[in-house]
């Protein structure tokens, strides 16, 4: 019984997987009729590397345009029926211009993740995508022949979505590319993290695993070379990174307001993403403000020792 439940759960995230390969490649087309190169990242690309054998969910569809294709892409999508999904919260370490997140309509299962860069890398976005699409490969995905990352990219972007999301899927992917990837190959990507300003946030996704923090020595990272903001949020307190952005070296009066400012008073598309309360018409937006203040007030005493450990002695 429960190997026929497992069996009908793959099928159904296969299922599933199939939609979303059949989006990234309707919107490569798109893309391409309007003069814009793509790679597709991440979902089938690592499925397809990484688990061979088994079925990798992915919840959307994640494609890489150059920085100045950005506004024209973003103009195609909103044609095809997509609407940004988190740029309306304008909220602090949200997504960004580095990526954001459409939604088709109502339709929850049309999901795609626009990017021109890589959290955790911060060398020139140019120079990121040009380096990313040199080294690209092709994939059928979608029925169509896509471009996909080299496995050097493919591994960096690895070991920085590890620091940046710090999940089981992100942990999972990491331990699949450990096992998987010869130490040359994650030379390379190494060498191509430090080409791009990733050199911090890859040592640290690394060091999720303790064979990751292995394979780091064995690469030569040093180990006080970490990224302090993706320490910080790995400890899991949620106002630690909003108080580290205030005690920022160089940070002025006027940005620690704003700071404070987006944090004690989000607009209303934030807190109704950020608590049900808030979605229980004006009455209930109102008192979701108070309850927010409540929060993180009650949470700073956390967070600031979160940003003493990660700014101290770093994560043991």
């Amino acid at each position: 019984m429960n190997s026929q439940r497992t069996e009908l759960r793959s099928r159904m995230l296969a299922v599933r997987n199939l939609a979303i390969d059949r989006l990234a490649a309707e919107v490569s087309a798109a893309f391409t009729a309007e003069g814009i190169e793509t790679l597709v990242l991440k979902g089938p690309v690592l499925a397809k590397w990484l688990y061979p054998d088994v079925v990798r969910p992915y919840g959307d569809a994640d494609l890489m345009v150059a920085p100045q294709n950005w506004d024209s892409a973003v103009a195609i999508l909103t044609g095809l029926g997509f609407s940004d999904h988190l740029g309306p919260m304008a909220h602090p370490r949200m997504e960004s211009f580095a990526s954001t997140a459409f939604l088709r309509g109502d339709n929850k299962e049309d999901n795609l993740d626009l990017h021109c860069t890589l959290h955790g890398l911060d060398g020139d976005p140019e120079r990121i995508w040009q380096a990313f699409s040199d080294g690209a490969m092709t994939q059928t995905i979608g029925g169509a022949e896509l471009r996909v990352p080299g496995r050097d990219a493919q591994l960096l972007h690895v070991g920085l979505h590890a620091a940046h999301h710090v999940e089981m899927k992100q942990a999972m992917d990491l331990r699949r590319a450990i096992e998987v990837a010869d130490d040359d190959l994650w030379r390379q990507a190494l060498d191509l993290a430090r080409l791009l300003g990733g050199t911090q946030a890859f040592a640290s996704g690394l060091r999720l695993l303790p064979d990751g923090a292995q394979l780091a020595e064995r690469l030569g990272i040093e180990e006080d070379v970490r990224s302090t903001r993706h320490e910080i949020r790995f400890e899991d307190v949620p106002t630690a990174e909003g108080i580290d952005a205030l005690l920022r070296p160089g940070v002025g009066t006027k940005q620690r307001a704003l700071i404070l400012l987006g944090e004690f008073f989000p607009r209303p598309d934030f807190m109704r993403w950020w608590t049900p309360l808030a979605r229980r018409g004006r009455l209930g937006l109102v008192a979701s403000y108070p309850w927010r203040w409540v929060k993180l007030l009650s949470q700073a005493p956390r967070g600031l020792l979160a940003v003493r450990r990660a700014r101290g002695t770093g994560r043991r």
